[in-house]
Parts: C-alpha cells; structure tokens; sequence
C-alpha cells in the first residue's frame, strides 16, 4: 500500500481521500503543517502553492486541496472566498445580490495539488456544474457549506431541482458515487496507478 499525506487541518476531507484512492491501494494520512493563505482566486493555483510551501517543510510526498465556488451571474464571486462570503454576506446576500438575474449557472471547482519529488508536481481539478436555487432550500443533513442550501447539482440529472441540503439519502448516495468516480482524487488515484 503506498501512503501519501494530505496537508491539511480537516480530518473529514482526509476521510474523504481515503475513500476516494483506496481502490488504488492508496493510504492518506494527515499531515498538520502551518501554512501561509493564499489570496489568489484559483483553487488550482492556490493548492499548488500551498503544497510547494508543504513539502518545503515536511519532505515527503503531499498533497494539498483546495476549492471555490463560482456564480456566474455575479461576475464568479465568490470564488475561493467561500467563508469570508458566507461571514459577510451570507446566502440571503448572495440571493440578494442575484435577484433579476436570468443566469442562476454555477459550479464548484475542487482543486488537488501533488507534489512528489522536490520540482515534480501534478495537479487535478474536478468542476461540477449546478445552478443557484431561487431561495435556501431545508437543511435535511449535515451540510460542508451553507452554499448547499443553495447549490442545486445537474451533474447527474438535468432536471434535479434540489440542492445538496434536502436531497434525500439515496439521492445523496447517488451524487456521492459520481463524485468520488469523478473527483480530483480518482484523478490522482488513477494518475498514480498508471505511473
């Protein structure tokens, strides 16, 4: 089993790795490193940067992940500025904000950077495309962000009119199958297998 290590503070998104990259007979273990943020717009810039400063420190073979979320109606906001908007603005302000727009198209950008070698680095992104709600729609289970009361996925089906927060468990387990299928860290998974 080849182990890599996922610098980062959150234990869940570790979880998470593991699930998506056993199959590829991969390990991730957590690695607790102080890291500068980044101000940078791009999950894919700011996850490179991030695991470049990572394995100046640590010297073993990390990765490092990173996200946004981008509305297309306000000009991509909030990018990788998820927090500091919700803090802010909230997601009554971002509907405020919308209100009169006829394109309500969004996507989440999910960004993993690999750095291996000193020098040698790869990334993935993984995009998935949805559309801003008209309103918050109920919390019906624990939420990563109060952007899934709001984020309504078509990935998987054109007409789906529920965001993340009330789809219901089969509905959830489904998008979770084409999520770890899809994502940034079956990309590496299989990038890493056929290496």
């Amino acid at each position: 089993m080849k182990t890599v290590y996922f610098a980062t503070s959150n234990a869940a998104k570790v979880a998470n790795a593991n699930a998506a990259l056993k199959p590829f007979g991969i390990t991730v273990k957590q690695a607790k490193i102080e890291l500068a943020e980044s101000r940078a717009e791009d999950p894919a810039e700011i996850a490179l940067e991030k695991a470049k400063q990572a394995y100046k420190k640590f010297k073993k073979p990390l990765l490092v992940e990173d996200s946004g979320f981008f509305i297309n109606a306000l000009g991509g906001f909030p990018m990788t500025h998820i927090k500091f908007s919700l803090k802010t603005l909230g997601i009554d302000g971002v509907l405020k904000a919308m209100r009169g727009a006829k394109d309500r198209s969004c996507e989440w950008r999910l960004s993993l950077a690999y750095v291996y070698a000193p020098g040698k680095t790869k990334s993935f992104t993984f995009v998935e495309k949805g559309v801003i709600a008209p309103s918050p729609r109920p919390v019906n289970r624990e939420t990563m962000s109060d952007y899934w009361r709001l984020y309504v996925p078509k990935m998987l089906d054109a007409k789906n009119t529920k965001a993340l927060s009330d789809m219901t468990d089969a509905e959830m387990a489904e998008w979770g199958e084409y999520f770890y299928e899809h994502s940034h860290f079956r990309q590496l998974g299989r990038w890493l297998a056929s290496r």
